[in-house]
């Protein structure tokens, strides 16, 4: 019966006309370009970690040479703009210089 219902419905050119999606449109992927060296492009990425450690840490940042694949990462009790911003004046310019470009990548999701 569920099946004959779910075919109905898609067959159903009133159906088709009058239910919206509710879903947001898919947008188009904008590929970066290659780095054209070392430190040139970094990536930055906060990791979520369940359960949280003894020291209260809920969260890594995560820096990444794009070229290079060299990481830097530390363990963070939050993943406000403030951490990242100190994070990365304090442990990536300080330490290793600045790079020419830096793109941030919006939280992946993916937990530990």
């Amino acid at each position: 019966m569920f099946n004959d219902i779910q075919r109905h419905v898609q067959q159903c050119p009133n159906c088709a006309v009058n239910k919206h999606s509710r879903r947001k449109p898919d947008s188009a992927l904008k590929p970066l370009p290659p780095p054209r060296g070392v430190w040139v492009t970094l990536a930055t990425d906060f990791l979520t970690i369940t359960p949280s450690s003894k020291t209260g840490n809920k969260y890594v940042i995560i820096i990444t040479d794009l070229l290079s694949k060299f990481v830097i990462a530390k363990p963070t009790r939050d993943e406000t703009s403030i951490t990242a911003a100190k994070f990365f004046v304090e442990e990536v310019i300080l330490k290793y210089g600045a790079p020419i470009q830096r793109c941030t990548v919006v939280k992946s999701g993916f937990s530990i």
